[in-house]
């Protein structure tokens, strides 16, 4: 008989979430909506939908989290110059073989096994802090 050793998940906290830019897609409206899908680089499993908007008012930049399904949805809201801007360095990118990077660092952490697993009790929804590009054009 083999002896099995159980080994307990050992859970860490995170505060940034690395996501893989899959596809963008320009949904036009009456606003302008950039919509991101993503994978993940620092969790192991779901997919990530980052939708990018002109802010009207007060709008906070948050992530959900679905306890449903292996779903985040990001919301960031820029002002009209910095999603011109965006758009411009986006257009710039010609080498698809090199994915955009985007890095959230968010206000409360999360949880994440040796596996990468995202630790979900319930549906959550964070302030983001700050958010990095890394858009490769060459």
């Amino acid at each position: 008989m083999k002896s099995i050793q159980i080994e307990k998940n050992k859970w860490e906290k995170i505060n940034k979430i690395v996501l893989r830019v899959d596809n963008v897609d320009l949904i036009y409206k009456q606003d302008l909506t950039i919509n991101f899908v993503c994978g993940f680089e620092n969790i192991s499993r779901g997919r990530c939908v980052l939708l990018v908007k002109e802010k009207n008012k007060k709008q906070i930049d948050n992530l959900f989290i679905h306890n449903d399904k292996a779903l985040m949805e990001v919301n960031i809201f820029l002002d009209e110059k910095k999603l011109d801007n965006l758009l411009h360095y986006i257009s710039l990118k010609r080498n698809s073989s090199k994915k955009i990077k985007v890095t959230i660092s968010t206000t409360d952490s999360l949880m994440i096994n040796q596996k990468g697993d995202l630790y979900v009790d319930s549906e959550t929804k964070i302030k983001i802090n700050e958010i990095n590009w890394n858009i490769p054009l060459l």
